[in-house]
C-alpha cells in the first residue's frame, strides 16, 4: 500500500481517538483476530484495500495512479444476551463517525473525494466473545505521481569561448568565461 495511504488511516485513527475519547476502552489499527470482553467496546480503524487504476494514459510520462482506498471502521461490544441498550449506544457511536472524519476540513482535503460509504452490522463469535460489532467501509480517491530519481542531475554550466578559433592561444585573446548554476526543482 501506498505512504499515503497510510498517512490518511493515521488521521483517521487519531480523530477517532480525539472524537470518542474513552467512550471505546481500545482502539486498534489492525483487525482484532483475538478478543476478549476486557477490551471492548473496542474500534478498529484500518485499511482494508488500496486499489490503483492508471490517471490518463499508462504509458505516457511518469508513472501516475488514481487510488481507491478503502479504510475500514468496526465498532464492537460484548453482545450480552440480556443488555440490548449496548446495541443502541454502539448504533449512535458509530453514527456519530459521519460527523468526526467528515465534517473535519483536514481529514476531508486529504482525498480527491469520498466516492461511497457502506455499514453492515453483524453478531459474531471471536473465540469465547460473542460480539455485536458495526463495520463501516470509507472509500476515498487521490492521485499519485512517481516522477523518476535522477541520480546525476544537471546543476552547473562552465562555458569558456577560444576566440577566433580553438588554436588561439587563450593568453593572447582576451576569452569569454562563464559558469552557470542551474536551480534544481525540490
Amino acid at each position: 500500500m501506498s505512504t499515503y495511504a497510510v498517512k490518511v488511516a493515521e488521521k483517521a485513527h487519531e480523530l477517532c481517538r480525539a472524537g470518542f475519547h474513552t467512550r471505546f476502552k481500545t482502539y486498534r489499527k489492525t483487525p482484532a483476530m483475538q478478543v476478549t470482553p476486557v477490551d471492548l467496546p473496542m474500534l478498529g480503524i484500518y485499511i482494508l484495500r488500496e486499489r490503483r487504476t492508471e490517471d490518463g494514459h499508462a504509458n505516457h510520462a511518469a508513472p501516475h495512479f488514481k487510488h481507491e482506498l478503502t479504510l475500514g471502521f468496526s465498532g464492537a461490544v460484548h453482545a450480552d444476551t440480556d443488555d440490548q441498550n449496548k446495541y443502541s449506544a454502539l448504533e449512535n457511536m458509530m453514527s456519530e463517525l459521519d460527523d468526526i472524519l467528515l465534517s473535519d476540513p483536514k481529514f476531508v482535503a486529504l482525498s480527491e473525494g469520498i466516492t461511497s460509504m457502506d455499514r453492515m452490522s453483524q453478531y459474531a463469535k471471536v473465540g469465547e466473545t460473542t460480539l455485536f460489532e458495526i463495520r463501516i467501509e470509507m472509500v476515498l480517491e487521490f492521485s499519485s505521481h512517481f516522477p523518476p530519481r535522477v541520480e546525476d542531475e544537471l546543476k552547473t554550466i562552465h562555458v569558456e569561448t577560444r576566440y577566433p578559433d580553438a588554436d588561439t592561444d587563450p593568453d593572447a585573446v582576451q576569452q569569454i568565461i562563464r559558469i552557470y548554476d542551474l536551480e534544481q526543482n525540490p
